[in-house]
């Protein structure tokens, strides 16, 4: 299609609804991870406020559907959750939420039930020099890849790759800290935003420019990628920033590009073909 595929982007001003040439905002709010399911799109959501190191529980799962180009909702499937929960995808038969703050992975049944909570790292302090910042899942056949942000800690960042049952298998050092969103490509590679360094990485040490900006949501299908990017600004100040997504083909040439009056914090491609989804979905 000349407009290129539909895709949900996330924001602290929103959700949208964005192709090659045009953008739409479809839901207010404050969202941070988002995935897709059939026709369905589900969202972690909390308030919009700019204190986001403060404690509080404000945080939420909702759903959407979405027909015809139309988004109607929110359904409430889940409330109480911290406020500071980031990517959330659907994997072996659970929910999963990657609960930042509180360094842990929760995993939902079903009846929206939390049935195991899987904690990576002891409780610290947001920001502290024990704060990881958790931020991305991915499950593939039978491994789950969760990234390890590290900035606060001191250290580049890392995707740790662990079994179904969160056993570590590896370990895998990055470029740089910082590091949002873990895509496994057809070939076995993991390809991730190297956030500060505006760019696109790989696991093998090849790295694609993209602009000199914060790279942040990424969703890869068959024939194009989509990665977002924004200014990066002081927390009380990212419901701010404007941002773009710029589309590129498999070769990681550009193709378009589009501005987008928010920063994405997560892009997901709405027909589901997107490597960025945990599968077998």
């Amino acid at each position: 299609m000349k407009d290129g595929p539909d895709y949900i982007l996330a924001s602290r001003e929103g959700l949208y609804i964005v192709n090659h040439k045009r953008w739409r905002r479809v839901a207010d709010g404050y969202f941070f991870g988002v995935t897709v399911k059939g026709s369905d799109i589900y969202c972690f959501k909390t308030v919009a406020r700019p204190d986001a190191l403060a404690d509080g529980n404000s945080g939420s799962i909702v759903r959407y559907k979405y027909r015809d180009g139309e988004l109607t909702g929110p359904e409430l499937l889940v409330s109480g959750l911290d406020h500071n929960c980031h990517q959330v995808d659907f994997f072996d038969g659970a929910f999963f939420v990657v609960d930042t703050h509180n360094q842990r992975i929760l995993e939902f049944d079903k009846q929206w039930q939390i049935a195991k909570s899987h904690q990576l790292l002891p409780p610290a302090i947001s920001d502290g020099p024990d704060y990881a910042h958790l931020n991305s899942f991915l499950g593939v056949d039978d491994s789950i890849y969760i990234m390890f942000h590290n900035k606060s800690r001191g250290l580049t960042s890392e995707i740790i790759e662990f079994d179904r049952g969160f056993r570590e298998r590896r370990r895998l050092v990055l470029g740089s800290a910082g590091c949002h969103d873990i895509v496994r490509l057809e070939d076995g590679h993991l390809l991730y935003c190297e956030s500060f360094k505006g760019c696109l990485a790989r696991d093998d040490g090849l790295a694609f420019a993209v602009d000199d900006l914060y790279t942040r949501g990424l969703a890869v299908g068959e024939d194009e990628i989509a990665v977002g990017s924004s200014s990066f600004g002081r927390r009380v100040a990212r419901v701010l920033l404007p941002g773009f997504v710029t589309f590129l083909d498999r070769a990681y040439q550009r193709i378009a590009r589009l501005y987008v009056p928010a920063a994405p914090t997560q892009i997901r491609r709405l027909d589901g073909a997107d490597l960025s989804l945990s599968r077998p979905h």
